[in-house]
């Protein structure tokens, strides 16, 4: 059942579950359909995938763990750690508003104060421009008289001494130089991830808004055509996102693991070790030395994490007659951190697990706490294991960072008051 927290408290819940899909996943599941096209896939084949989108770019690598009787891939697995970058169409299109404001010194003040409409008429041009831009040889002209701009610019340069033709000013002139100075910085950004990760890649998929440049599809397929068997580049890369989408729901096995990008643990008091920050260390209601806020390890970055499998730890009562056990679930993007207080650990989420039943057990209580990894999502939840009901509580679900940093998913604002057995 779906209900969101805005809903209104009368609203009903949906039967139907919100189903969470990657999009670099969904262009696996439709790439590995077009590539068996051409190519006879085998157990072992890697498949990289760049989603080149608007603002970011997102890049995986699959390999081929299990073939459909019928042929093609029926499971996959990740190789690395998925990676990208922030870049793409939008980043384009920025870079041609800063060109234009390069050309016609007083373009950005005369959208501001004289002729608002004018950048989203641009706008509009630009994008049929941009979507037919193939390399050299191109050139493109916007009239600038209806819009008024051409006798401001001219005034412009007379201000600042600058002397040109009339007809200089009736037309912005964009050359093959000037669109390969806006398309070239962005393109080469993409190119670098995929040479990250080509060695040994049979198919390379490009998929995403801006994959459907025609100049970004040149630069691909000179690049890479000859070290990999299969460039698969959609005529409606977008589409293809979407298909694959669809066919990845139907298919919730298809990937069978992802390598974790951070490390994941929860908040926990242990022994004191070497080495240990003095202010972290003090006395427990025992008299022994204990180092708090330290994080007990579930998964660490650059580790295999298989769908539906899961990691458990137990844990017990820090302190004598202990009510309740707040349990905290920290990342990092280091392999081995060591306190939640490092200053790149961050906070995930919190519940907080009632221990109020079998209070004379005390410390020799055993909580459970378990972490599984799903399709996108890591859940955690405690079970009460020699105490009360014995019943598992699900207490939190964060998003798992294999592809891409994400907000963190608060449920409390408490930390965690556990102990290690």
């Amino acid at each position: 059942m779906v209900k969101g927290p805005n809903c209104p408290n009368d609203a009903a819940s949906s039967p139907r579950a919100l189903h969470i899909i990657l999009e670099p996943e969904a262009a696996s599941a439709y790439c590995q359909q077009q590539a068996q096209q051409n190519l006879t896939l085998k157990l072992g084949d890697k498949i990289l995938i760049a989603d080149v989108g608007g603002g970011t770019i997102d890049l995986v690598v699959h390999e081929i763990v299990e073939l459909h009787p019928r042929g093609g891939a029926s499971k996959v697995k990740e190789v690395v750690a998925s990676y990208g970058d922030i870049g793409g169409g939008t980043f384009v299109d920025a870079r041609f508003f800063d060109l234009v404001s390069q050309k016609i010194g007083c373009f950005s003040e005369y959208c501001k104060n004289v002729n608002p409409n004018l950048e989203v008429q641009m706008y509009s041009w630009w994008q049929g421009i941009k979507a037919d831009f193939t390399g050299l040889g191109y050139s493109e002209e916007y009239n600038l008289v209806s819009c008024g701009l051409s006798e401001a610019w001219k005034k412009y340069d007379q201000e600042h001494g600058v002397l040109r033709e009339d007809d200089h000013y009736q037309q912005l002139l964009l050359t093959d130089r000037d669109f390969c100075s806006i398309f070239d910085p962005e393109i080469d950004k993409v190119l670098g991830l995929i040479e990250k990760q080509i060695t040994n890649v049979r198919v390379l998929m490009v998929v995403g808004g801006f994959a459907g440049s025609p100049y970004l599809r040149k630069r691909v397929n000179r690049s890479f055509r000859n070290r990999v068997e299969e460039i698969i580049i959609p005529t409606a890369p977008g589409r293809a996102i979407c298909r694959g989408a669809v066919e990845l729901h139907m298919r919730k096995t298809y990937i069978k693991s992802r390598i974790s990008k951070r490390t994941y643990g929860i908040r926990a008091n242990r022994d004191v070790e070497a080495g240990d920050p003095p202010d972290l260390i003090e006395t427990d209601d025992d008299g022994r030395l204990i180092c708090k806020d330290a994080i007990s390890i579930f998964v660490r970055a650059g580790e295999e994490a298989e769908i539906g499998n899961s990691t458990e730890d137990y844990y017990s009562p820090s302190v004598h007659d202990q009510l309740s056990m707040k349990i905290a679930l920290y990342s990092s993007p280091r392999m081995y951190p060591r306190y939640t207080t490092e200053l790149d650990a961050k906070k995930e989420g919190s519940f907080v697990l009632d221990m109020a039943e079998d209070v004379e057990l005390d410390k020799s209580r055993k909580v459970k706490v378990r972490m599984i990894f799903g399709d996108s999502l890591i859940n955690v939840s405690a079970l009460r294991c020699n105490f009360g009901s014995g019943e598992e509580e699900h207490g939190l679900a964060v998003k798992f960072q294999s592809t891409g940093d994400g907000d963190p998913n608060p449920v409390t604002n408490q930390l965690a008051n556990l102990k290690f057995p």
